[in-house]
């Protein structure tokens, strides 16, 4: 099973073989007597120990193979239609769920095309696209989206089509960034003025939020972060953002102690001549980031929005664009930067 030797092993019966045999990895679509049945699915299960087949007769004349609901007529006529099981819900993505238009669109015209594929003639085909619409509908789908979806399809399919007689290379350098609604399209308009396609992906995924296989680690020894130094002092507002690949623990100590290098840190400059702390507890972490330059870019953004007092001019490695400004300006400053006790302390994200 799953293997071009499966076909050896059915001629190696001593009864009649079956006259049709498909396979698609371990699904197969058998063709055989009807006194055969019995002795050939005994034969098959006495291969191997490890292997085992199961069966399921042709019912009504249909049986389902992968995707395919077969249908046999009286007089050996065969046609195909979209199989589903019993238990499918025909629940597919909610319109008004916080994705890409082009996503929803991609949902319709996946869902049309394997509709095209299958079913063998015009009366399936249009049975099919009238219970997808159905189905869609309850779904929160407009039926503008039917013939922007199937419009752009055929679009798509035409260009292809151009492309293929046209021997010379495109070369498209593809932008993938963050969806956010509405902004990420406008942003995506921009870049189409000069030729850039671009590319959605999610921010926040189920995986993200549900799966989590592995014990967080302490505070201590998390790594790669974008940090806030808050002066523990209740009278003092200073306040100090940094980045670090190192663990927390490691990095609150370099601040604690004079440098033996290049100058003290701010941070530690701060505490020796005022005699406050902090606590590594205390700390915020404002984002984490492996990559070295996202992360001091993520760094400077912070910084740019938070204006924290202890940070030294030219200390960042990375000069936002002007064009930040306008961005950055909008956005509220954490309110985690607070010194009421009654506030949490949350993994900020920009």
């Amino acid at each position: 099973m799953g293997s071009p030797v499966s076909a050896i092993v059915v001629n190696l019966f001593t009864g009649t073989p079956p006259s049709h045999w498909f396979r698609y990895v371990d699904d197969t679509w058998v063709k055989l007597r009807k006194d055969q049945l019995t002795p050939f699915f005994e034969h098959i299960n006495s291969v191997n120990e490890h292997i085992k087949f199961t069966q399921e007769p042709i019912k009504e004349g249909k049986l389902a193979f992968l995707d395919c609901s077969v249908h046999v007529a009286n007089d050996g006529t065969i046609s195909t239609s979209v199989y589903r099981k019993s238990t499918h819900t025909d629940q597919y993505l909610l319109f008004d769920s916080h994705h890409p238009l082009v996503h929803k669109l991609g949902v319709i015209r996946t869902l049309f095309h394997r509709a095209d594929t299958i079913s063998s003639n015009e009366t399936l085909k249009e049975e099919e696209h009238d219970h997808l619409k159905s189905a869609l509908g309850v779904c929160g789908y407009r039926k503008w989206t039917f013939h922007k979806a199937l419009s752009v399809k055929a679009a798509k399919e035409s260009n292809t089509r151009d492309s293929r007689s046209d021997d010379t290379p495109v070369e498209r350098k593809n932008v993938t960034i963050p969806y956010v609604s509405e902004l990420s399209e406008k942003l995506r308009r921009i870049f189409g003025k000069h030729q850039i396609p671009v590319s959605f992906k999610p921010t926040n995924t189920l995986r993200q939020k549900l799966v989590h296989p592995k014990d967080k680690p302490p505070k201590d020894k998390q790594s790669n972060l974008v940090y806030a130094i808050q002066c523990k002092d209740a009278d003092c507002q200073d306040l100090y953002i940094g980045e670090t690949k190192q663990t927390l623990a490691k990095r609150m100590y370099q601040h604690r102690r004079a440098s033996t290098g290049c100058g003290d840190s701010a941070v530690f400059t701060h505490l020796d001549s005022t005699h406050h702390t902090f606590d590594n507890q205390d700390v915020v972490i404002l984002d984490r980031e492996r990559r070295w330059f996202e992360r001091g870019v993520k760094e400077a953004i912070h910084v740019k929005k938070e204006q924290p007092s202890l940070n030294r001019g030219g200390g960042l490695r990375h000069n936002l664009a002007g064009a930040y400004n306008s961005v950055i300006k909008n956005i509220p400053k954490n309110d985690c930067m607070d010194h009421s006790p009654s506030l949490p302390t949350p993994d900020y994200r920009l």
